[in-house]
């Protein structure tokens, strides 16, 4: 070779003798390496990617099944609507989600129900080809020819899902016409708490000529054999009426049904997933509205209640209705509940309700706070719409949307406290003075803005109001300074609400009502003119007393306005008003069962509706209630001026002035804490229990009755009057409610007292603070802890205001006829105040 070098040559016979040496080598090196070694890389396992593990059939990534839903209640659908599949759920073998394939969908009859390549189905059939640039898939025909089911409209077919040659369990869908109403059927009374009821419908679809007809039914309809509980006529086939027992149930024609409550707290609604059963379980009292929808059709299917209660019952811990609680401790109420079933009820809404508030105060659960020395009445209320609760064109089904109170719960907090007494003169004054009782010493009067038209304290003593013509005024008690002024809301302060919220305004300019809310100003406005007001203890009902005889402008009007129902008017003659004939005056009993209104003739309104439940229009809502008849003339009803109700709710007191003299009248009430009867509403009972004549120091044709003022104990009441003359000598009229017999404190101090004016309780009921014309001074009378002719009132201290008059013609608002330099006071507020 060129290179000069020999290389080695091998012949066939050398190469195959180098390879059985090569294979001899590697088979001793494979016979030396240990029995538990082995070699990475030299084995595989195909049989890990398939289900079955033997690296054959199904991967663990391929699908293994489908499931589409509804699987149970199926799909509901009206002829010619449409609607998106459900997305099938794909899984593996090892229960793995998976995409899979494209999906394939099928149908057990294209001509009932037609599904798009996208899962749309379509009640009836999908264009295809239509041309003209129409997209498949987008016009839904009807069916044709149209399903008959024993002859009735409605057939059903089947979808399902395929991919990879795996298929979905099939899904009913229910073909029909329209559903055009839904009937609920369901129980045909309330149920107690807790329980539960099948609920099911019927289903009504226009027929020929539009006419309704019935579709489809529960047996519990079908089978029975009066029509009268059709929700409408049986369809006709052929000039046939189809018997009531060939309507199927709607679950088997037209699908499972949905139901929703409209009040969620009364009841709630389940659907066991395996039967298709709709079950109702009743919550708290109450009527709610049932909603019922099928096919994209739904409609106000029914009414649910859930029984009111019966009796509420509270007590004190011990069980007793009356008890003494120290002051500073708080003990809680113990509610018993019971329904119109007898059934315990648990977790109500009350309101709770205390005729004293600032001195023994309860919580919204039924906590008793006691903050100062005094007497209080406490009741709780299921009142709509916090508690049993009812569409309004349902008032009083089963007793429900009625209000329902407890019995009394006296209690009695024992010692002494003092008082800051506020004293003002209305239309006289233009300032107030505060008084401290434990020092007895006169503060600085305050000037207001203007000279009030009227003054009103909270229920808890904190602020006092003042109407003007030209705005409202409020002062805080603690400061003592006017920290309010609004333009926006002028007129005469006529009430305050319990819950401090609200103020009522009279615009008596204008000729409009204010409701005014102290957070945020005027609420709700309505034409009218009113002379007294009161609110209902829960805040939510608002009397307004109007009399023709107050002057130009007023008329002989009621008016009532509710929270939930808004403004009522109530002239004479209307069924409201009864023979309302004006009234100057209002008293509500305790706890507001009924509200007695003074007049020509004493009446009272209930709160009870009268009517038939479901005829809203024909319902009579706070309709008169009772009468009190004079005496003397049965043939006539008792005439009053002035009203006032003791607290413990079993006395209403009036005043009347006629050319014969001054007659204080004992109103018994009986109120019995029950539910209202719709067809017999709920009465107080008024018997005249005593007609006294009242023996003051001037003729009657001089004197105006200002007062009848109960005491917080409900033991004691005294009468304040005006009168024009200047004959002194004047006593101060008092009557313990139940002892047929008035009596007389004699004022002490001065010679010149022509007349008590006006007076004012202390909370823990030991003093009553009386006002007085003549000398211009406030006299403290001593209550005796027993009223009697050996332990009367007294007169013990008296005090000099020196409450400045207004200027007439110079300060704008002032109503006296002629200057003076001190005149009485005709308003008191008290609160109490600690004396640590």
């Amino acid at each position: 070779m060129a290179s000069g070098k020999t290389v080695p040559q091998f012949d066939k016979a050398g190469r195959g003798g180098f390879m059985r040496r090569f294979l001899t080598l590697v088979c001793l090196l494979l016979l030396a390496i240990p029995a538990g070694v082995s070699i990475s890389g030299c084995t595989r396992n195909p049989g890990a990617n398939y289900c079955n593990g033997l690296g054959y059939g199904m991967k663990i990534t391929d699908v293994a099944a489908i499931t589409l839903q509804p699987a149970t209640t199926g799909i509901s659908i009206a002829y010619g609507q449409t609607r998106q599949a459900g997305q099938p759920q794909l899984v593996t073998c090892t229960g793995q989600t998976t995409s899979g394939e494209k999906i394939m969908w099928g149908t057990t009859n294209n001509k009932l129900v037609d599904i798009s390549p996208t899962g749309n189905i379509c009640a009836g059939t999908w264009n295809r080809n239509t041309g003209g640039g129409i997209a498949d898939f987008t016009i839904c025909n009807l069916p044709s020819p149209l399903p008959s089911t024993n002859g009735l409209p409605y057939a059903t077919a089947f979808i399902t899902a395929a991919s990879q040659s795996i298929v979905s369990n099939p899904v009913e869908v229910f073909v029909h016409p329209q559903v055009t109403s839904i009937s609920l059927v369901g129980p045909p009374t309330c149920l107690s708490q807790g329980e539960q009821a099948t609920l099911d419908a019927q289903a009504c679809i226009a027929g020929q000529n539009g006419q309704q007809m019935l579709l489809c039914a529960p047996p519990s309809i079908t089978g029975s054999s009066t029509p009268l509980a059709l929700a409408c006529p049986l369809p006709t086939i052929n000039g046939q009426q189809v018997p009531l027992q060939s309507i199927p149930s709607c679950t088997a024609s037209i699908g499972t049904l949905s139901y929703i409550v409209g009040t969620a707290n009364i009841a709630n609604i389940s659907t066991d997933t395996t039967t298709n059963q709709v079950t109702i379980t009743a919550n708290q009292p109450g009527t709610t509205t049932v909603t019922a929808s099928v096919a994209q059709s739904g409609s106000s299917a029914g009414y649910f209640s859930t029984c009111p209660p019966k009796t509420i019952s509270v007590t004190l811990a011990n069980g007793q209705t009356e008890g003494t609680i120290t002051r500073g401790i708080t003990q809680n109420l113990v509610t018993t509940i019971k329904d119109t079933n007898g059934k315990l009820i648990t977790g109500l809404s009350l309101d709770y309700q205390s005729t004293d508030p600032i001195d023994i105060s309860v919580g919204g659960g039924g906590a008793i706070t006691t903050s100062f020395p005094g007497v209080a009445s406490i009741f709780a209320i299921c009142q709509p719409s916090t508690c049993n609760p009812s569409p309004i064109n349902e008032i009083g089904l089963f007793g429900t949307g009625l209000p329902i109170t407890s019995n009394r719960l006296t209690v009695t907090t024992p010692g002494t406290a003092s008082d800051y007494v506020w004293y003002g003169a209305p239309g006289a004054s233009q300032y107030v003075v505060p008084v401290e009782l434990l020092s007895g010493t006169v503060g600085s009067t305050v000037r207001l803005p203007y000279v009030p038209n009227s003054m009103v304290m909270d229920r808890l003593g904190n602020n006092i109001y003042f109407g003007s013509a030209h705005e409202l005024m409020g002062m805080a008690v603690s400061s003592g300074g006017v920290n309010k002024q609004d333009p926006s809301a002028p007129g005469v302060v006529l009430a305050v609400s319990p819950n401090n919220s609200q103020l009522l305004i009279n615009d008596q300019v204008r000729q409009v009502f204010y409701v005014y809310a102290i957070s945020s100003g005027v609420t709700s406005t309505f034409g009218g003119m009113g002379t007294a007001a009161s609110w209902t203890p829960d805040s939510k009902t608002l009397y307004i007393t109007d009399s023709q005889s107050a002057g130009s402008g007023h008329s002989d009007t009621l008016y009532i306005y509710n929270s939930n129902t808004g403004w009522l008017t109530c002239s004479a003659g209307s069924p409201c008003a009864g023979d309302f004939s004006g009234a100057k005056s209002l008293a509500l009993t305790i706890p507001s069962v009924g509200a007695y209104f003074s007049g020509k003739s004493t009446v009272s309104h209930t709160w009870c509706p009268t009517g038939t439940v479901g005829d809203y229009d024909g319902m009579i809502f706070y309709p008169e209630g009772d009468k009190v008849l004079n005496p003397f003339d049965s043939n006539n009803p008792l005439q009053t001026d002035v009203l006032a109700a003791t607290t413990d709710g079993k006395h209403i007191l009036g005043a009347f002035v006629s050319t014969s003299g001054v007659t204080l009248d004992d109103i018994g009430v009986n109120v019995t804490p029950a539910p209202c009867d719709l067809s017999a509403p709920l009465t107080t009972g008024p018997t005249l229990s005593a007609s006294l004549p009242v023996t003051l120091n001037s003729a009657a044709a001089d004197t105006t009755v200002n007062q009848v003022v109960t005491s917080p104990a409900s033991n004691l009441a005294f009468l304040t009057y005006t009168n024009s003359g200047t004959t002194t000598g004047a006593s101060l009229p008092y009557y313990v409610p139940g002892s047929g017999s008035m009596n007389y404190v004699t004022l002490t101090g001065s010679s010149a007292i022509t007349a008590p004016v006006a007076g004012a309780f202390t909370p823990d009921d030991k003093y009553f603070f009386v006002s007085t014309a003549g000398d211009n001074m406030i006299h403290y009378i001593s209550i005796p802890a027993s009223v009697s002719t050996a332990t009367p009132p007294a007169d013990t201290q008296q005090i000099n205001l020196s409450l400045p008059g207004c200027a007439p013609g110079q300060d704008a608002g002032c109503t006296l006829s002629a200057p003076a330099s001190t005149v009485p006071a005709t308003v008191i507020a008290v609160k109490p105040r600690s004396t640590t």
